[in-house]
């Protein structure tokens, strides 16, 4: 695998989730958009409030009966003891993370409303190269042939992911990824870390 081919495999790997959870979200429009009223249950509010009160004490039960969830309610709030330096490269990290997260929620509002187009989502991705540096950065920290090992587990007639695709083509991985499989899933999940730097 080249670099260039590593660059549409950073680019279909950054797309899937995305596209998966645009149509997420387009389902459960749909749902809700042919989803029966509410019936009135007859309760007052205050009945309810009762409800939740003996719903909540029988979970706090449950938690407490078992020993490895009543484990994750014991938290330890002592703040470890860190260098400036550290503190410094956190504070970074987290000012990094929140524009990432801009970034993505941008990429999110340039989808069109409506029912998804993956053709015209390749079309947008693909006429936006993904920035060189970022790619150089990502492939020099890649195992290529452990990507290549992982690449060959994963069914051999969807269209490659280290090439330009049609919307068919991404539609067929797409659907595969929402199965979720864990050798794709796998992929997907290594392809990010390398972009994120981990």
């Amino acid at each position: 695998m080249d670099r260039r081919e590593f660059a549409w495999l950073l680019l279909h790997a950054n797309a899937l989730p995305m596209l998966a959870m645009q149509q997420v979200m387009g389902e459960i429009r749909e749902d809700l958009a042919h989803a029966e009223p509410p019936t009135d249950d007859g309760l007052t509010e205050a009945q309810r409030e009762e409800q939740s009160r003996i719903a909540m004490n029988e979970l706090a039960d449950r938690i407490e009966a078992d020993p490895e969830l009543a484990a994750l309610t014991v938290f330890n709030f002592a703040a470890p003891a860190m260098s400036e330096e550290e503190i410094d490269r956190l504070e970074q990290q987290s000012r990094d993370e929140d524009a990432a997260a801009k970034q993505a929620m941008a990429e999110l509002d340039e989808l069109p409303d409506g029912p998804l187009d993956i053709g015209s989502f390749l079309a947008r991705a693909y006429a936006k190269a993904l920035p060189a540096a970022r790619v150089d950065a990502a492939f020099a920290r890649a195992d290529v042939p452990a990507l290549l090992a992982a690449i060959a587990q994963l069914p051999g007639d969807l269209p490659p992911l280290t090439a330009p695709m049609d919307g068919a083509g991404m539609a067929r991985w797409l659907a595969f990824f929402r199965t979720e499989d864990p050798q794709c899933e796998a992929l997907v999940f290594e392809v990010s870390r390398l972009d994120d730097g981990d």
